[in-house]
């Protein structure tokens, strides 16, 4: 569904005329019953929204007694007017009602586009320069998405493969679905960086351009900037002007507070008990080599916001997380990562409108970073919108298909909100089921298909490794949903996989 006009809203191949009451399909009126044009009206109004079927025939047909037949004879007569034969534009949502699907899914980069994938660049140097060679080439991903001439694959999937990796970038670039390829090495000696990068085209293995770059100090950010644009002119043949001028984050003040970030970023991405700990110490420090390092600020309120249990911190933790992300968006308003972090930040607030406006500014600012791609899926079933935010995590898939384990929780949240229970079995069951809060989640949709035997097997588990914890209690407080009937569709589920397990 998008708006074409003022008052108008298209809803598939028709217009929805809000101001003159009229369906139309090329301009001619679809002819409607009034109870029908109601129930449109109302679908319309919580358009991307599950809306139960009392809720309906309570709006539909007010003070008056009717059966289910009613409301499901008026679903039918619409999705004939809508010629919605799939069900794709109203949808049937199992166990909870009807929902109009939008089509506000994010812009699909256009196939004229060539895709490009920066391999891990290979370290020459000392062992421990390994955290800054990946951050410097993780930046350059960063740089060249600023330039919107090409789909930029994320890290996760393009450093799957490194520079080094022998011989048939043909298969390389298959893998990936990368059109081109950034190969390069490096080396740190003496407070002095040496680059080479090649740029490869995938399809023939041909190298199309390849340079050397030295630099030292914070010259080494400006040569990441320089190697991004080198990179992006083979690319396309001419660039807009506009383009590549477009506003560059301020790079911080010293090489070390950037060697302190990424050696923080490594431990951030780990998965030991302590490697939060560590990645705020590697934080805090670089601040205080550069106390206007906007994205140091960034990740160091991002480490109290994991280290706090997100929106299980105390009320007080949030507002000062809060502050400090918002104080690093304030230093470098360009940066997307520091809007995704302040995003997250404001979403366990339970500030709603204020998360998905800095979310879309990252996008904005960096349409290719997956991450935040992923992450506004889970905002929108955050937010009642269950379909449209499996859009946005699709889209965030196909950039990074080799994405890190949380989007396969953040797919599975949406499915469960948009009742497609087995399919949350499926992307939960992609996970280590390692801790509370996903045997409570994988039970409860499991309890919903009525898998008794899984349920019990969960549950028990559950109990196993954490004998204090009370599911119900426990999601309930760390529930984020917006609107209480998602919230009581979760609850359902849980008490029903307890019931389940108490029978068994």
């Amino acid at each position: 569904m998008s708006h074409t006009g003022s008052g108008t809203i298209a809803i598939g191949e028709c217009v929805f005329d809000t101001s003159r009451g009229l369906l139309l399909r090329q301009g001619d009126p679809v002819k409607l019953r009034p109870k029908t044009f109601a129930l449109l009206s109302y679908l319309v109004e919580k358009a991307g929204h599950v809306v139960s079927k009392s809720e309906l025939m309570e709006s539909v047909w007010p003070g008056l007694f009717v059966t289910e037949d009613s409301l499901t004879q008026g679903v039918r007569e619409l999705r004939k007017a809508l010629r919605d034969d799939s069900q794709s534009i109203i949808r049937t949502v199992s166990g909870r009602g009807y929902l109009l699907s939008p089509t506000g899914a994010p812009a699909r980069p256009s196939s004229d586009l060539p895709s490009v994938a920066v391999l891990r660049f290979i370290n020459e140097g000392d062992a421990t320069d390994t955290p800054l060679v990946d951050g410097f080439a993780e930046d350059i991903v960063n740089a060249l998405a600023r330039f919107r001439t090409a789909v930029v694959l994320a890290r996760n999937s393009s450093f799957s493969f490194a520079s080094e990796d022998p011989g048939n970038w043909t298969e390389v670039g298959r893998r990936l679905g990368a059109t081109f390829l950034v190969r390069g090495r490096m080396v740190l000696r003496d407070g002095t960086v040496r680059v080479a990068v090649n740029l490869i085209e995938a399809a023939n293995g041909a190298v199309l351009w390849g340079e050397k770059f030295t630099a030292s100090g914070s010259g080494v950010f400006d040569m990441q900037e320089e190697i991004a644009l080198r990179v992006t002119n083979r690319l396309v043949a001419r660039l807009d002007d506009a383009g590549l001028t477009r506003a560059r984050p301020k790079p911080p003040a010293s090489l070390a507070a950037y060697d302190l970030l990424l050696k923080g970023l490594v431990h951030l991405r780990g998965y030991s008990a302590d490697d939060n700990q560590a990645a705020r110490k590697y934080f805090a420090a670089a601040v205080t080599k550069d106390t206007h390092y906007a994205l140091a600020r960034s990740y160091l309120a991002f480490a109290d916001l994991i280290i706090g249990d997100y929106g299980m911190a105390p009320p007080e933790v949030l507002a000062d997380i809060v502050e400090q992300a918002r104080f690093a968006v304030g230093l470098a308003p360009e940066e997307p990562r520091c809007h995704r972090i302040l995003a997250q930040a404001l979403l366990c607030t339970r500030t709603y409108d204020a998360a998905e406006g800095h979310f879309r500014r990252s996008y904005d600012l960096n349409p290719f970073d997956a991450d935040t791609i992923a992450q506004i899926g889970y905002l929108l079933a955050i937010r009642g919108k269950p379909f449209e935010a499996l859009t946005w995590i699709d889209k965030a898939v196909q950039i990074n298909p080799i994405h890190p384990d949380w989007y396969h929780s953040d797919r599975a949240f949406a499915q469960y909100a948009a009742g497609d229970h087995k399919g949350a079995v499926a992307s939960w069951s992609m996970l280590p089921m390692t801790s509370a809060v996903r045997l409570t989640w994988l039970a409860a949709a499991q309890a919903q298909l009525g898998n008794q035997d899984a349920v019990a097997r969960l549950v028990s588990a559950l109990k196993r490794i954490a004998p204090s914890y009370t599911p119900l209690e426990s999601i309930r407080a760390s529930m984020l949903y917006e609107h209480e009937s998602d919230a009581d569709h979760l609850l359902d589920g849980v008490a029903k996989a307890l019931m389940m397990w108490s029978a068994a």
